[in-house]
């Protein structure tokens, strides 16, 4: 399970990375289309993030109840 959560965390960290790549992509941009294909693409990677996150701290949760008091 630990190693689930590692690839978790890893894959967490790759989001926020494209994250910042889009935005400054974005920023980049003159065309305002383009501007905002990025801009949707950052998006998307935070929304990946969320879900990411939710789905750690759910089965971080499940491995420290394995655990016990």
């Amino acid at each position: 399970m630990k190693e689930i959560l590692a690839g978790i965390e890893e894959a967490i960290a790759a989001e926020r990375e494209a994250q910042e790549r889009y935005q400054a992509l974005s920023e980049k941009a003159e065309d305002p289309r383009v501007k905002g294909m990025f801009e949707q693409m950052r998006l998307d990677e935070q929304e990946h993030e969320e879900v990411l996150l939710a789905r750690y701290e759910a089965l971080k949760k499940q491995l420290d109840a394995q655990k016990g008091p």
